[in-house]
């Protein structure tokens, strides 16, 4: 109970009337003493003096009969006064009235003979005896001593009023503090209540429960108070939804970005990544996050560790190999609010794809140039040998011009591949695309290519399953496209082998298989063949006259007309190449 601030209130509320109570009290109880003992002093003195007066006549001509004198006194106007003593100049006692002489005020009969006015009183309040006591002397008209008066007044009365007043304020006390807690908890409540209804709103803030605002019901401190919590609320509402904003946006970029990226803190603990660079390491959430970055480093065998991430002289970008892929790093670290570093951030990027078409690109130039710079040779070294005196020989010279013909056409055919491919890949050619018909198409390719195939005493068939139905695409391209995969057929199968094409119809789309059982093509090559000039013999792609492009060119064709090629071998068993065309009924 204590630790609420209403009760709290309250108790000092309690404890501020009590003090200025007992202030108070005690003021008005030594007040009301002091009047009274003022008033007790002023009166046994005037009845010291008044019965000293009425003996004085009566003992100055030698009356030692007073009692009647004192008795009457005592009677009538004693009023409060216990006890009455008169006593002769040789203190002798002459008349008592009352209670005893006490023992103890002895003393002052033998001073008040003696022309002292003795008193055991002063002005101050004192209340510890139940009386009050005086002695004054007697004296004649000459002012000689003829005897004493001694007086004694109770004190039981004013002890009863003294008593009284304390009950009293006890009582009134009691009562104001039980008002006082009352008024005290109602007022603490007016305090307290919008404070625990800020307490509870600010638990339910806690939860993200932003709907309540808070009721303002005064202008004071309270009330201001509550207009600040709720202007809190409300700001803290809209912070809070920017940063879920933010926060969404940003995991949503980390989790569809194609890099990966990997946060660690300055103690070297993974902090996060995301889905991107679990991919590139082939690993999981659980073998990541929250494990020690050197650990990981080990275990991927990363040329790099936690203290290279924070040293300015570290390597900030390089390349890493991951099996069969290549990554590129870049490390970047982050400070904290204090410009202190915090952390690393880590961009991996998949750059496999890159590196390979520019080791393409690089093969390319090279085989161009190689392609180029062989007939070119050839073609210098007969000119310069016709033009240093072999043109007189005229067999000679119909040779080596046979010679450079045949390079220029070689050259020729080159550049037009090229070209081809060059167009194919900005879609800069035009297909003609119109009705074709695939089985007369397939047919003449087969009776043209027959005449080389009986070069070399092979054999080719063809077999239509079925009824092909026609479809649309350019028909000069698709018969390139054929020649080019017999042809090749043809060039690497041996003599007296076998060449088999085929065609049949499969849901929505027309295969064209052509098989032979030539030398076949070495598993490793296999991811290779589409690409520009690679050739499995060089050596002997160049003597059979092949610049490496055809197959490339018979790619893209084919896709140019939403299809697919496929080509599987065996090595040493033969070969197979498949063109998938789908059906189209009419040109878009």
């Amino acid at each position: 109970m204590l630790k609420s601030i209403q009760w709290k209130l309250v108790i000092i509320y309690v404890l501020l009337v009590w003090l200025a109570m007992s202030i108070i009290g005690l003021y008005i109880v030594q007040a009301v003493e002091k009047d009274q003992i003022s008033n007790v002093v002023s009166n046994i003195e005037s009845k010291a003096d008044d019965l000293s007066f009425s003996l004085k006549d009566m003992m100055a001509i030698g009356a030692y009969d007073v009692q009647d004198t004192v008795d009457n006194w005592f009677n009538g106007r004693g009023g409060q006064i216990q006890s009455v003593y008169v006593f002769n100049k040789n203190g002798r006692s002459l008349a008592h009235s009352g209670e005893e002489l006490p023992m103890e005020d002895g003393w002052m009969i033998s001073r008040a003979l003696k022309g002292e006015r003795v008193k055991d009183l002063n002005d101050s309040a004192d209340l510890k005896n139940n009386y009050k006591s005086i002695a004054v002397p007697i004296t004649s008209d000459g002012s000689e001593v003829i005897g004493a008066v001694y007086l004694n007044m109770g004190l039981t009365s004013i002890n009863d009023s003294i008593s009284n007043i304390k009950n009293i304020l006890t009582s009134a006390t009691i009562w104001a503090l039980c008002f006082t807690v009352l008024l005290g908890s109602i007022l603490a409540r007016t305090i307290t209540g919008p404070i625990k209804e800020v307490t509870s709103k600010a638990a339910k803030l806690a939860t993200g429960d932003f709907e309540h605002i808070i009721p303002v019901r005064s202008d004071d401190e309270v009330g201001k108070l509550t207009e600040m919590f709720n202007y809190l609320t409300v700001r803290l509402k809209t912070t809070l939804n920017e940063m879920n904003n933010e926060k969404s946006k940003m995991e949503t970029i980390l989790t569809y970005m194609t890099d990966g990226v990997v946060a660690v803190s300055s103690e070297g603990t993974i902090i996060h990544a995301n889905p991107a660079a679990f991919e590139l390491f082939k690993l999981t959430k659980m073998d990541v996050e929250g494990k020690n970055f050197d650990d990981v480093a080990n275990m991927l065998s990363l040329p790099f560790d936690v203290k290279s991430l924070f040293q300015d002289e570290a390597e900030k970008s390089n390349l890493i190999s991951n099996g069969d892929s290549t990554i590129r790093y870049s490390i970047v670290p982050f400070k904290n609010q204090g410009a202190e570093t915090a952390g690393a951030i880590i961009v991996l990027q998949d750059v496999t794809e890159q590196e390979n078409l520019d080791r393409m690109r690089k093969e390319f130039v090279a085989n161009v140039s190689h392609e180029l710079r062989t007939p070119l040779t050839t073609i210098k070294s007969y000119t310069e040998t016709l033009l240093d005196g072999a043109l007189e020989d005229r067999d000679m010279t119909l040779r080596f011009l046979n010679v450079i013909d045949s390079e220029s056409d070689r050259m020729t055919r080159l550049v037009k591949d090229l070209l081809m491919l060059s167009k194919l890949d900005y879609d800069k050619t035009q297909l003609n695309m119109k009705e074709i018909d695939l089985t007369k198409i397939l047919g003449d390719c087969v009776y043209k290519m027959d005449i080389s195939a009986k070069q070399k005493h092979q054999s080719i068939s063809l077999e239509i399953n079925d009824e092909i139905p026609q479809t649309i695409g350019d028909k000069d391209r698709i018969e390139q496209v054929m020649i080019n995969i017999i042809s090749n057929s043809i060039k690497y199968t041996q003599e007296k082998g076998k060449i088999y094409v085929s065609m049949w119809k499969e849901a929505e789309y027309i295969y064209i298989k052509v098989r032979d059982n030539g030398i076949g093509i070495p598993k490793k090559d296999m991811s290779r063949l589409f690409e520009r000039f690679y050739r499995v013999d060089k050596a002997r792609s160049r003597g059979l006259g092949g610049t490496g492009l055809g197959l490339s060119i018979a790619k893209q064709i084919v896709e140019a007309h939403n299809g697919q090629i496929q080509l599987d071998s065996v090595y040493g068993e033969g070969t197979w190449v498949t063109v998938i065309l789908p059906i189209v009924s009419s040109v878009n």
